[in-house]
Formats: structure tokens, C-alpha cells, sequence
């Protein structure tokens, strides 16, 4: 009964903020879509991504030792983490964000954000497509930094996780047919 009072509201706010529109002198047909999209976005205020949890480590690319104190970036929180003397960063709540590319071919599921790492004396890391669950802990992935030979210059490495190994070969076999 909740959800049907629920439903009916919803098309009433809707056609509400329609007929308001009209009123107003919006129109779709004359270059007024800034104001139906801020109109219609303001309907549902409550919805809530979903989001789980990552805990990447940081460690030297050789000894696999942990490094303290290195810098890891999500550029799609827009937030920095330190890592602690274990090489980890504390456990970080990201959006799972779904890559839209993949959507009408096979839908992944799991969400991607994007790792930047860095540290005094070590040469850079971006890791591309991170896997993040909805709902799930996440401990790593394991970032091996390798230290930078003296007066040298170095591009950032790049690295691209894969997407998991049972969605590869569900993609292989529709496509196979």
C-alpha cells in the first residue's frame, strides 16, 4: 500500500512540476532544457548511490615491503589517502560507478574508479579500471612501486586491471554463437 501511495505522489509531483513548467513558459521545443533538467532533478532528492569498499597497499616494487607514507589518489572522489607503516590506506567508501560501455554488450558487475599513487623517490602509478562490489570490502589492490634511479626522468606507470576472469569468458561464449 506504501509503495502504490508512494507511486502516486510521484506522478502527482510530476505532473505538478509539468504544468508548471507550461505555465511558466518553459518549453521543451524552445531551448528551455536547463530548466527541465533542475526542474525534474529535484523529484527524487533521496536517492543514494551504491558504493562499496577499497583498502589498495602500497609496497616496494622489489622487497614487496610496505611503504609508508605514499600518496593514493581517487580522482573520482577527488581525495587523497596516506598509507600507514603496513602500506595500507584506511578503507575507503567509493561510488560504484558502472561502465557504461559494456551496459547493451554484457553488463559488468562491479564498479571501476581510477588509483594514483605516488611517493618521494618512486616512479608514479596510475591504476586504470580498479574493481570495486557493491556492498563489499575490498583489501588491495597490491601497488608495487618501483624506486627511481638517480637523475633520472620517469613517465607515471599505467596499468589497466582486467576485468574478472569469469566476465571474460561469459563475453567470449555470447559472441561465440
Amino acid at each position: 500500500m506504501y509503495d502504490r501511495t508512494k507511486s502516486l505522489m510521484t506522478i502527482v509531483v510530476i505532473m505538478v512540476v509539468i504544468v508548471s513548467l507550461i505555465s511558466n513558459g518553459y518549453s521543451l521545443y524552445y531551448g528551455n532544457f536547463k530548466h527541465h533538467i533542475e526542474a525534474f532533478s529535484q523529484i527524487n532528492p533521496t536517492y543514494e548511490p551504491h558504493y562499496g569498499y577499497i583498502q589498495p597497499q602500497v609496497v616496494d616494487g622489489f622487497t614487496e615491503r610496505p611503504i609508508e607514507g605514499a600518496a593514493v589518489v581517487i580522482p573520482e572522489l577527488g581525495k587523497k589517502f596516506m598509507t600507514n607503516a603496513q602500506g595500507l590506506t584506511p578503507a575507503i567508501r567509493v561510488p560504484i560507478i558502472e561502465d557504461a560501455h559494456y551496459k547493451n554488450i554484457l553488463p559488468k558487475t562491479w564498479g571501476e574508479i581510477t588509483l594514483i599513487v605516488y611517493k618521494e623517490g618512486y616512479i608514479d602509478y596510475v591504476l586504470f579500471h580498479t574493481h570495486v562490489w557493491e556492498n563489499q570490502s575490498r583489501k588491495g589492490p597490491k601497488i608495487l612501486l618501483f624506486p627511481k634511479s638517480r637523475g633520472e626522468a620517469f613517465d607515471p606507470m599505467a596499468i589497466v586491471e582486467s576485468p574478472h576472469r569469469l566476465w571474460v569468458r561469459q563475453l567470449v561464449e555470447k559472441f561465440k554463437r
